[in-house]
């Protein structure tokens, strides 16, 4: 009967999560938070509905080792190289400094060297999943600052490894032996994940592709996903570093894809446990305990703010770009809680120092989605107020105004801004591009008068003198930034036409109202182009 008890709590969990998440959707907010305040209402903190057993606990670390294999399959070394040096700089300098100075403070207040260290690495990370995904949904991923996040996420989780090690070890006798011992265990397990996905595993996938069995596929990525962490856990390490590494050495491999796409149903579920399991082991403070949770809340989103704001503007950032990554990034992660969970098993954190520091990250992650929903009005204010202090702003390679008339502007020089330029050239048009990125190949630029600058900012597109040009096109995929630009361009140059890039139907009436006199609807034009290749395909004549 004892299982059926389980079965029955897990099912609630799941319920109630379901509920809230949809609940909270109505309220245009991100489902995490209903599953977040699921465990946090059902769990012992709250009303208690729900046990934290160890069975629950059980499949909770099940989930997050799929959730911790799925991330990892995101994971790609490409995609770093792509984002550059300065981005890869960024990461390594948020994680130093975040984990030095949360250290640091943590030490200030008593707490031992060993406990300060590791809750700095909790602080540093930030939550790849939920980030992800907000940024996904709001369609930043390929804007400036979605890039920042994106690569400082991707330097966190590839730190994630070595500080896993570094605090097991840490739990054995003689921290610096046992240090390298875990090191050897695991590169010994990666070398024989690695052996696996590099010869075993195609030949697998290889063979039920022939046979056209889709089960299989499936099966072996749960299996590698779980069979890595149950090894992982079998060497005295974290269960979760196995399927993480796991996921990351898969993400290279040529079926990484298909195993995405095998997982993602299940990574659903898992996810929903996770949340909810995570929000269970919040606790809700005492009466005279609530002014220093807040303060350790208010201080882990401020302090993680502040400082990635710095380090960027240090790499050369623009302040509306640093400002918004600081905010996406001010929570803690499901990293967090695994650094938090594997010192508390291990007994290097005591309950009154693990308990605030979980209970805040499940906070922090529960503000997130209207941190992120709002960065771009904080970035807005906080260059407002930086520009009464120039000092403050990093400085624009944008060149003074000049005497230029009749020229088109064209904003933003990725894929689209070149096929624009390209076209305008072709008809000798005088052309001036404002891109953010300092780093093009002077082969890509030849012939083009090209200022950086971020374009958000008024004084930037006051320097390419709107009011004189014959049309402005913003070519940028970010709605908000876009909208924002648009409506200090109309500000600027009220009779200036205006064509705006749309990258999905519901950011129309946004980009819109902005200002745009045209739009231009990726989702229209796709569906054009579809239609004509189908008609063509068809050799069917199309009408007129």
């Amino acid at each position: 009967m004892e299982s059926w008890k389980i079965l029955f709590q897990i099912l609630v969990l799941l319920g109630a999560a379901t509920l809230l998440g949809l609940a909270v959707q109505r309220f245009r907010q991100n489902a995490i938070i209903g599953y977040l305040l699921a465990g946090v209402l059902l769990g012992p903190g709250a009303f208690a509905v729900v046990e934290s057993s160890a069975a629950v606990v059980l499949v909770a670390e099940l989930g997050v080792a799929l959730l911790l294999f799925t991330i990892g399959l995101e994971f790609s070394l490409s995609h770093l190289r792509a984002l550059g040096g300065a981005v890869a700089v960024l990461g390594v300098l948020q994680i130093t400094v975040t984990c030095a100075v949360a250290g640091a403070l943590a030490d200030w207040f008593a707490l031992e060297p060993l406990q300060a260290l590791i809750a700095g690495i909790a602080v540093a990370m930030s939550s790849t999943s939920v980030v992800l995904r907000l940024l996904s949904e709001q369609s930043e991923l390929d804007s400036s600052h979605g890039r920042s996040s994106v690569g400082i996420l991707l330097l966190q989780d590839l730190a994630i490894i070595p500080a896993m090690l570094l605090i097991t070890a840490a739990g054995q006798t003689g921290a610096l032996g046992g240090f390298f011992l875990s090191l050897l265990k695991g590169l010994a397990l990666v070398a024989v994940i690695y052996a696996l996905i590099r010869w075993v595993f195609p030949a697998v996938m290889t063979g039920a592709a022939s046979a056209r069995n889709r089960e299989i596929p499936i099966l072996l990525s749960i299996t590698i996903c779980l069979g890595c962490s149950y090894a992982s856990h079998a060497l005295g390490l974290s269960p979760v570093l196995g399927s993480f590494a796991a996921g990351i050495l898969l993400a290279e491999s040529p079926f990484a894809d298909q195993v995405r796409a095998d997982v993602v149903p299940l990574r659903a579920a898992f996810l929903t446990l996770f949340f909810s399991s995570i929000g269970m082991f919040a606790v809700f403070p005492g009466r005279g305990q609530w002014p220093a949770q807040l303060a350790l809340v208010l201080g882990i989103l401020i302090l993680k703010t502040v400082i990635i704001v710095a380090l960027s503007l240090l790499v050369r950032r623009p302040l509306a770009t640093a400002i918004r990554t600081g905010i996406i990034l001010a929570q803690t992660g499901e990293f967090s809680f695994v650094i938090l969970d594997i010192a508390f098993r291990q007994d290097l954190l005591t309950a009154d120092i693990y308990q605030p520091l979980l209970t805040a990250s499940v906070v922090t992650l529960l503000l997130t989605p209207l941190m992120i929903q709002h960065s771009h009005r904080f970035a807005a204010l906080g260059v407002s107020i930086a520009s009464r202090f120039t000092s403050l702003l990093p400085p624009s390679v944008a060149s003074p105004a000049e005497a230029r008339r009749n020229h088109v502007i064209v904003i933003g020089y990725g894929p689209a801004g070149r096929k624009v330029v390209e076209q305008l050239r072709l008809h000798g048009a005088s052309i001036l591009v404002l891109e953010l990125n300092p780093n093009l190949p002077a082969a890509d630029v030849e012939g083009i008068s090209l200022h950086y600058g971020d374009a958000t900012q008024a004084d930037i597109l006051e320097h390419a003198a709107p009011a004189e040009a014959r049309a402005v096109i913003v070519t940028i995929p970010d709605p908000q930034a876009a909208a924002l630009m648009i409506r200090q361009l109309r500000e600027l140059a009220p009779h200036t036409p205006i064509i705006a890039r749309v990258r999905y139907n519901i950011f129309e009436a946004r980009i819109a109202e902005a200002g745009a006199d045209h739009l231009v609807n990726e989702e229209v034009l796709v569906g054009q182009q579809l239609a004509e290749e189908t008609l063509s395909v068809l050799d069917i004549a199309p009408r007129v």
